[in-house]
C-alpha cells in the first residue's frame, strides 16, 4: 500500500473535489450537478458506496463498491459492483489506483461478498489484480424488415403495449428471466421505479391467454428531426422461444419507421442464422461484404472469497469431484489463507470447498483461470484448448457439463 494513503467512506463535504476527480477522469458532456446527484442518488447505491482514498488531508482518488446480488448457476451471489475507479491527475503513476481496488476487494470480502464485477477502462490493468474475462457478447445493426414475417403474424396474436397495471408482472417476468441467465442483477425497487420514469423507454409484452410470457424494452433514437430513426432494444426477456419469436416479430412490425434494430446479444444467440439480409440498407467492402455487427468484451470478474464463491453459484444436476491446484501467476494477488490445492465437490446443484487428496482427478488451474471457469461461463474443454487448464480428458468429460453456464450476459451496466 502506498505511504500515508487512508481509505474512507465519502461525505458530503467531499464532493466538490470529488467532482473535479471525476471530471477529468470520465471527461465526456456530463456536467457538475449530474454528477453530483449521481454520487449521491444512484439507481444502484448512494454515497455511503463511494469510497475515497485520502493522503495528507488531499483526496486523491475514489471508487464506488455496489452491494448487488447477480444470478449464476439458478441462485443469487452477493457480489460487489466496482465502478468509478478515478485517480486526480497529480496523483497518477504512484499506485494509488491499485491500492484503492485492493481496499474495495478486501471491504467485500469482509462484507460477505463472493465475487467482484467490473466494466474495465482497460482489461490489462484489472487482469493484474485478479479478474478473469467473462463472454463477449454481440451487438448487432440489423434491418427490420430481415426478421422472418411469420414472426410478425404471431406478434399481431400474442403481443400488446404495456400499461401501468403490468408492472408486477413485468418485475416476475425479469426475475424468472435472471434465474435462467448469468449475471443479470437481482434489481432493487428504485432502480424498477426509474426505469418506468423513463419517458423514451417503451415496452412491448407477449401474452399466453392472461400471463405475460415476455417482454422487450427499448428506445427510439434520431440524430435530428426527419432523419432515420434506429430502434435501440434494452433488454429481451421471455419465457420460452414462442414468446422470443413474438417479440422479434413485433420488432419487426416497426419496419415503416424504423431503419435499423440495435440489439446485444449472448454470444451464443444465434439469432443471425434465421434473418434475410440483415444488412440490406448499407453496403460491404472487398474484405467483409455482409457484417452484421461487432464482438463487445463483456465485464470482469474475480472471486473475492473462494470457498464463498464456489458454494454461492448454482450447478448442473450430477455429481464429482476433483481436485484443483492454483498455480500463481506473476504479480496477480490472491487472497489471504486461500489453499493452493483443495477439492472441488459438486452433489445436488450445489458446490463445496474440501481438503485435498491427491489420489483424485486433478485440474490445474490460475486463480483468474478458476474465475473464468466458476463465474465467467468459460468453457471446460476451451479453457484446456488454450491452456487456461490442465486436466485429462476423463475430468473434461465428468466436469464441464457440472460447471457449464449459460454465456455471461448482465443487462444493467453500471
Amino acid at each position: 500500500m502506498k505511504r500515508g494513503l487512508v481509505f474512507r467512506t465519502a461525505v458530503e463535504a467531499d464532493l466538490d473535489r470529488l467532482v473535479d476527480i471525476h471530471l477529468v477522469a470520465y471527461p465526456d458532456d456530463r456536467g457538475g450537478d449530474v454528477r453530483r446527484r449521481n454520487m449521491t442518488v444512484n439507481a444502484f447505491g448512494g454515497l455511503a458506496d463511494l469510497v475515497v482514498a485520502e493522503e495528507d488531508g488531499e483526496l486523491r482518488a475514489h471508487a464506488r463498491l455496489f452491494r448487488m446480488s447477480s444470478w449464476f448457476g439458478g441462485k443469487k451471489v452477493k457480489v460487489g459492483g466496482i465502478a468509478s475507479v478515478a485517480v486526480a491527475p497529480e496523483a497518477r503513476g504512484q499506485g494509488i489506483a491499485r491500492a484503492l481496488v485492493g481496499e474495495l476487494h478486501a471491504m467485500s470480502r469482509r462484507r460477505g461478498d463472493a465475487v467482484t464485477l467490473l466494466y474495465p477502462w482497460k482489461q490489462g490493468f484489472y487482469a493484474r489484480l485478479g479478474y478473469a474475462q467473462s463472454s463477449s457478447r454481440r451487438r448487432l445493426a440489423i434491418d427490420p424488415s430481415s426478421i422472418p414475417p411469420a414472426w410478425r403474424q404471431l406478434a399481431r396474436a400474442t403481443v400488446r403495449r404495456v400499461r401501468g397495471e403490468d408492472r408486477p408482472a413485468i418485475e416476475r417476468t425479469y426475475a424468472r428471466a435472471a434465474a435462467r441467465a448469468s449475471a443479470w442483477i437481482a434489481r432493487r425497487e428504485v432502480y424498477w421505479d426509474r426505469l418506468f420514469a423513463r419517458e423514451r423507454r417503451h415496452h412491448l409484452a407477449s401474452f399466453r391467454g392472461k400471463k405475460m410470457t415476455g417482454y422487450v424494452a427499448f428506445e427510439l433514437a434520431q440524430e435530428e428531426a426527419h432523419a432515420e430513426t434506429r430502434l435501440v432494444v434494452e433488454e429481451l426477456a421471455y419465457d420460452d422461444d414462442e414468446a422470443r419469436r413474438a417479440l422479434w416479430g413485433a420488432l419487426g412490425a416497426m419496419r415503416d419507421q424504423i431503419a435499423e434494430i440495435d440489439v446485444e446479444v449472448p454470444e451464443d444467440d444465434g439469432i443471425d442464422h434465421v434473418l434475410v439480409d440483415a444488412d440490406r440498407r448499407r453496403h460491404g467492402t472487398v474484405a467483409v461484404e455482409h457484417a452484421l455487427g461487432e464482438l463487445v468484451a463483456g465485464p470482469m470478474l474475480r472471486l473475492v472469497d473462494l470457498e464463498r464463491a464456489i458454494a454461492g453459484r448454482g450447478y448442473a444436476a450430477g455429481s464429482y469431484a476433483v481436485d484443483v491446484v492454483l498455480e500463481p501467476e506473476d504479480g496477480v494477488p490472491g487472497e489471504p489463507g486461500e489453499p493452493p490445492r483443495f477439492t472441488l465437490r459438486i452433489s445436488g446443484g450445489r458446490g463445496e470447498l474440501g481438503k485435498a487428496k491427491a489420489s483424485r482427478d486433478a485440474l490445474t488451474t490460475t486463480r483468474r483461470g478458476l474465475a473464468a471457469l466458476l463465474y465467467g461461463s468459460l468453457r471446460l474443454d476451451r479453457a484446456v484448448a488454450f491452456g487456461v487448464a490442465r486436466c485429462d480428458a476423463r475430468v473434461v468429460a465428468r466436469l464441464a457439463p457440472l460447471l457449464a453456464l449459460p454465456p455471461t450476459f448482465p443487462v444493467d451496466p453500471f
